[in-house]
């Protein structure tokens, strides 16, 4: 159990650094260079990461020891992604778009590694 979310959790940050990268070269020639959008991913991705990072303990917390009502942690996480959006919003040096893209890479991400392990594990 341990072993697969930590592959699904080294292929999500995998996952976004890809998309931050494509983000960020059509953002090159569609705005030329700002420095707001670049901040932007890495903020909303470092947020992304967390919340990933928190829910992983929260699923071993419930497998190992049974705690299946971890509320803290999910104020935690809202707390994570409120902070990262406000600043999105707040700050001047930071793309509120961009912040926002990396809180959707997982549903993508996910979704992709839903697809691949379906295709290598039908048996023809």
């Amino acid at each position: 159990m341990q072993e697969d979310l930590q592959k699904e959790l080294r292929f999500a940050i995998i996952g976004t650094v890809v998309l931050d990268l494509l983000i960020w070269i059509v953002s090159l020639f569609l705005f030329h260079f700002r420095i707001a959008v670049l901040i932007g991913l890495l903020l909303g991705s470092i947020g992304m990461i967390s919340n990933l990072f928190l829910l992983r303990r929260s699923i071993l917390n419930a497998v190992y020891y049974g705690k299946t009502k971890d509320f803290k942690g999910y104020l935690l996480r809202v707390l994570i992604a409120s902070a990262v959006i406000a600043a999105g919003l707040l700050l001047e040096s930071v793309d509120a778009v961009s912040c926002v893209l990396p809180f959707l890479y997982p549903k993508l991400i996910f979704g992709i590694l839903s697809v691949n392990s379906r295709q290598t594990n039908k048996k023809f």
